[in-house]
């Protein structure tokens, strides 16, 4: 039977760029930098505690939230972001080209906020082919792998799971996404390895050919 997609869900960070950019590099570090500051984690212990709240919630965010009361989620979220993103990442050119071969509609799915998502798409020059972004605000702060979030992703999108391509770079979210009936496609920068994935590629341009074949 073949399938009938109508989405193609794209992840932002180390999916739609590569960490190595150093773009999310700098974002974990104002991360280290807020919990130190403002929240008041010992420095030797800061690294360690964002690694656990990644491992266990999904995020530093849904960790912070989780231990400190009446956490100022806003503040967080603009600190952390409040990097030069062109300094990072510019205009590119073969994933717009992608982006206009893709006969779906389109839309991004992150554990971070909407502008952090924006200010990506902006500076990739790819921001006019996302009609939706389902952020951690929009999915009331349950993150990925959870499936609260994709209950979230599914009522913005209007769509079923199985309409719906997923790319990340994570495989527990992928995990996820396929027990729900989504196609997934694992994106791995750093090689080869085994992946529950339906799909496994080096990079988002390989994924996007992915995506047109499957839509054949």
């Amino acid at each position: 039977m073949v399938r009938e997609y109508t989405w193609a869900v794209f992840d932002i960070d180390d999916t739609l760029y590569p960490a190595s950019c150093g773009l999310w590099f700098e974002v974990r570090d104002r991360i280290h930098q807020y919990m130190v500051e403002v929240v008041g984690v010992p420095e030797d212990k800061a690294a360690s505690q964002r690694e656990a709240y990644f491992r266990k919630y999904g995020t530093s965010l849904a960790g912070l939230q989780h231990d400190y009361k009446d956490f100022d989620t806003d503040g967080y979220v603009e600190y952390v972001h409040d990097v030069p993103y062109s300094s990072y990442i510019g205009t590119n050119t073969e994933l717009i080209m992608e982006m206009e071969a893709i006969p779906l509609q389109k839309a991004v799915f992150t554990n971070s906020d909407r502008n952090h998502a924006a200010n990506v798409l902006s500076a990739l020059g790819v921001d006019k082919y996302f009609s939706v972004i389902v952020d951690v605000y929009a999915s009331k702060f349950i993150p990925k792998p959870a499936k609260g979030s994709f209950d979230a992703l599914f009522e913005s999108v209007k769509a079923d799971p199985s309409e719906c391509i997923f790319l990340d770079d994570q495989e527990r979210n992928l995990e996820m996404a396929k027990s729900l009936g989504m196609t997934t496609i694992l994106v791995r920068h750093e090689g080869e390895g085994d992946t529950t994935a339906d799909h496994c590629v080096a990079n988002v341009l390989e994924g996007c050919s992915v995506v047109r074949k499957l839509c054949v």
